[in-house]
């Protein structure tokens, strides 16, 4: 499946060098996503596994205002297929992933998130794999991976390599399960400007244009998809947590109800499909 010798040991990038193992130099927005991404891990505290967070994400309907469960749903059956959680991050996915009964490999730049994943694989007690690797180069063998599941990785990096190095290990039939932030409405660079991201952000990184999503969707044939989250949303989240479950609804009913309003979302889920 993954091509011998690809990685260092525990991970393919040397965290010191900036050098993937097979020689490829790491370019200026993957080092940047290693900087923010470091900062990230740093911040992170491990509280253990919330079983009831995995249960959510193991069956959700179609109809689910939440596009991470809408994301899950569009998975269907994985078990024993072969999936990549491409930037997983600290493994939140890989989690639920291979609790779905599916062969799970997480990839990601950064080899301080890579260790968080880790150790919430062991925690959990799934049996799942987290390498340290570039999503322009994940090291497997051509049409050897019959799923990649890819939340808010996108939006980060050169979208016409990702895509094609996605294309490369997809078999025929294979999918995508994409999740990200778009911004189709200039509106929304108001709500950035009034609420400012208060993560640690790259300079590279921007939510995708409609014409950066069809340039990603380009090569694939495209299901299933929605978009969810008004901006109102966004505020809610930051002013009254109390709300955000409300918030979601509220902005789901809108969308679907008047899809007019599909061009204010700020977040889309979609099937790409070799």
């Amino acid at each position: 499946m993954i091509r011998k010798g690809k990685f260092l040991k525990g991970g393919g990038v040397d965290p010191n060098t900036h050098i993937v193992s097979n020689h490829r130099s790491v370019s200026e927005r993957e080092c940047a996503e290693i900087a923010r991404s470091a900062s990230e891990a740093k911040k992170f505290v491990f509280t253990g596994i919330n079983h009831a967070q995995i249960e959510r994400y193991l069956d959700p309907i179609a109809t689910t205002p939440y596009p991470l469960e809408y994301a899950f749903h569009l998975l269907g059956n994985i078990r024993n297929k072969i999936v990549v959680d491409l930037g997983c991050g600290t493994g939140e996915n890989i989690v639920p992933l291979a609790t779905m009964g599916a062969d799970a490999t997480g990839i990601d730049i950064s080899p301080d998130l890579i260790q968080l994943a880790l150790q919430r694989i062991a925690t959990s007690k799934v049996s799942a794999r987290a390498i340290v690797g570039s999503a322009y180069d994940t090291g497997f063998e051509n049409e050897s991976v019959d799923v990649i599941f890819c939340v808010a990785l996108i939006h980060h990096l050169d979208i016409p390599r990702v895509r094609d190095e996605m294309h490369r290990i997809l078999k025929k039939g294979g999918f995508i399960v994409l999740s990200e932030p778009v911004r189709f409405s200039k509106f929304y660079d108001l709500v950035r400007k009034t609420l400012p991201a208060q993560e640690d952000t790259s300079e590279f990184e921007h939510p995708l244009t409609r014409l950066e999503l069809d340039c990603m969707g380009g090569a694939f044939t495209r299901e299933k998809q929605r978009l969810f989250r008004l901006p109102f949303v966004a505020i809610s989240l930051r002013l009254f947590h109390g709300l955000n479950n409300l918030s979601y609804k509220v902005s789901d009913w809108i969308i679907q109800t008047c899809p007019a309003f599909e061009h204010f979302a700020t977040n889309v889920v979609v099937r790409l499909r070799k």
